[in-house]
């Protein structure tokens, strides 16, 4: 599989888990569906990184990857604080906040993922031109 497929693997996945979130009435189970999407992304985050380090990429292609990375990372901590909130019951202070920060970081890693997807591909099928 190519690395702008496992990409836009992430932007669909991504996406996929805003739309189980906001189905409403379908069980509790799909929270737990949203939290395994999310290890998935994160995995691929991090994989993605790693190995577009390891290519002639350029570096503003390797800065987004790593930036999608991090909130990868970011998004995790975030939906631990809100799965404590929602399936184990603790009641965390500003769990709105949460929710807000939440919702717009995956909406980052949305972007950022699609970015790197359509970057790499033209870089990979040699799209870019020099300029003169």
């Amino acid at each position: 599989m190519k690395m702008w497929h496992l990409f836009y693997l992430m932007v669909w996945l991504a996406f996929l888990q805003i739309i189980i979130i906001l189905l409403p009435g379908l069980g509790s189970y799909l929270v737990d569906v949203h939290a395994a999407l999310g290890l998935i992304i994160l995995g691929l985050a991090h994989y993605n990184n790693a190995k577009l380090k390891r290519t002639a990429a350029p570096d503003r292609l390797k800065r987004i990857a790593k930036s999608t990375a991090v909130l990868a990372t970011v998004q995790i901590i975030l939906g631990l604080i809100l799965y404590a909130n929602v399936r184990l019951s603790i009641n965390v202070p500003l769990a709105e906040v949460v929710v807000f920060l939440h919702l717009i970081v995956a909406l980052a890693i949305i972007t950022q993922a699609a970015s790197a997807a359509t970057a790499y591909d033209m870089w990979e099928e040699h799209e870019f031109t020099p300029k003169t």
